[in-house]
């Protein structure tokens, strides 16, 4: 939103009463930013943030064995939502994506115990405020997560 639609909504509906930010999602634990430096290696300028859900569907890996790591799963993420991300920058709206990963739990919540990637439940990918300031920020969560 341009500071001029965000003063024409001031102008229409008052002050906000209160707004809760992105940078107080993750200071609160609501939303994960998670290793930025990768996000900037990647090619990311702007906060890269997931829901806990999204983060335990795509990134997460507690099984150990050495053949997968949390880096990379999240490289992988953000390669493949990067066409989406910049969609949802240039028009405010949500994009779906599906990375291929080795389960982590099963629909149960057990350890998994598959070896072979198969495809994330969906993601949805948009573009937020991260701060009070008009800074933006790219924010993945389950398909259908607020």
């Amino acid at each position: 939103m341009t500071k001029t639609e965000t003063d024409d909504l001031t102008a229409f509906y008052g002050e906000p009463i209160y707004a809760y930010t992105a940078a107080q999602a993750v200071a609160d634990g609501a939303l994960i930013h998670f290793n930025p430096a990768t996000a900037l290696e990647a090619g990311y300028t702007l906060h890269v943030l997931l829901t806990p859900a999204a983060y335990a569907e795509a990134i997460e890996w507690t099984r150990g064995g050495g053949w997968q790591s949390e880096d990379a799963r999240y490289w992988d993420l953000l390669n493949v939502m990067r066409a989406a991300a910049k969609a949802a920058l240039a028009n405010g709206r949500a994009y779906r994506v599906h990375v291929l990963r080795v389960a982590n739990k099963t629909k149960s919540g057990r350890p998994s115990t598959a070896e072979i990637a198969t495809r994330s439940a969906a993601l949805s990918v948009r573009a937020e405020g991260y701060d009070g300031k008009g800074q933006a920020c790219i924010i993945v969560a389950l398909e259908g997560e607020d």
